[in-house]
This record gives C-alpha cells, sequence and structure tokens, in this order.
C-alpha cells in the first residue's frame, strides 16, 4: 500500500465514522424530539 492509498484509507475511514456518529445523533434526536415539542 503506497502512502497516498494509505492516506486515503484513512481519511475515508475518518468520514465513515463522523458520518455515522452524525447519524447516530440524529436519530437519538429523531425518537427524543417530543421532549423538545411539549409547552
Amino acid at each position: 500500500m503506497t502512502r497516498k492509498q494509505k492516506r486515503l484509507s484513512v481519511i475515508a475511514g475518518g468520514l465513515a465514522f463522523l458520518g455515522a456518529a452524525t447519524g447516530l445523533t440524529f436519530y437519538a434526536l429523531g425518537q427524543k424530539a417530543s421532549y423538545f415539542y411539549m409547552p
């Protein structure tokens, strides 16, 4: 694996991790959205 391939794989892994974290965060907020709309 060349240095460029290694760098791209690290960047892709980081983006996948951030995407998963963001998706789980929005999913959790969607599940708890009823708390925000209570009068």
